[in-house]
């Protein structure tokens, strides 16, 4: 982000996040474009390029992405000024199990937060977030049902999260994920002020989730919010996202960011 608070200011896959500059989870993606600088400007503020050997076509559905086979190098980067907010819209087939998603934020170059979703069965989804807030990474998981909290779950870094008769990689999912900057929702919530997070929801679908003492929670939106820990700062805004995939079949069907008021 472009500046930086010293004190604390403040998933339709929505970063203001905490912090020091040269940290950046485990495993970030590679940021390379595609070599033939492929990019387009369908959406409102946002330049859309290639990653690795991807390539795009735009239309009045919305921006296809061909040429995904690898999940470390190949996507699409959405460069944007001064967000607090972003969402996107997308309707995807991973194709098989052995696919996968990642996605990225970024200030600038810097990758700030990071999250991973794979699967191991039919219908099970597993999401991995990845933050800087703190030295572990730690993390804390909001699930809703119809807008309602259902339930909270604190976890550490790095711990994978399973969904349940959710979503299908071989078939094709609508799906839509948020990054946000967490002052701009709950701004009088100060212990997570500065906080960025993530929010994943598919509509009309819900999942199951299984927590620590065999309690089954079902919801229809996760959102993960990074814990702040001692000596970490917000940084003010992000430019940027990044989605990589091993898949089929991608196509963006709407994008956006909010910039601070």
């Amino acid at each position: 982000m472009t500046s930086r608070l010293l004190a604390a200011a403040f998933l339709s896959l929505v970063a203001g996040c905490q912090g020091e500059p040269t940290q950046s989870p485990e495993d970030s993606q590679s940021a390379t474009l595609s070599a033939k600088a492929d990019c387009v400007q369908r959406f409102d503020g946002i330049t859309t390029c290639a990653k690795g050997n991807a390539s795009l076509a735009a239309s009045d559905k919305g921006v296809q992405v061909l040429g995904l086979k690898d999940v470390k190098t190949d996507g699409v980067s959405s460069t944007f000024n001064d967000a607090i907010t972003w969402s996107q819209e997308a309707q995807i087939r991973v194709g098989s199990q052995k696919g996968g998603i990642a996605l990225a934020a970024r200030d600038g170059d810097q990758v700030v937060s990071t999250l991973r979703i794979t699967s191991s069965a039919d219908r099970q989804v597993n999401v991995t977030p990845g933050f800087t807030g703190s030295p572990a990474g730690s993390y804390r998981l909001n699930v809703y049902r119809d807008g309602r909290l259902v339930n909270t779950v604190h976890q550490p870094q790095a711990m994978v999260i399973t969904f349940y008769d959710w979503w299908s990689f071989v078939n094709w999912w609508n799906m839509h994920w948020h990054f946000f900057s967490y002052r701009s929702i709950y701004a009088t919530d100060s212990v997570s002020n500065g906080a960025c997070g993530w929010r994943l929801n598919s509509p009309g679908s819900t999942f199951t989730l299984r927590t620590a003492d065999g309690k089954e929670v079902i919801g229809d939106t996760a959102e993960f919010i990074e814990e702040i820990g001692d000596g970490h700062y917000p940084y003010r805004h992000f430019s940027g996202i990044d989605v990589n995939a091993s898949a089929t079949d991608f196509l963006v069907t709407n994008e956006s960011f909010g910039q601070e008021k």
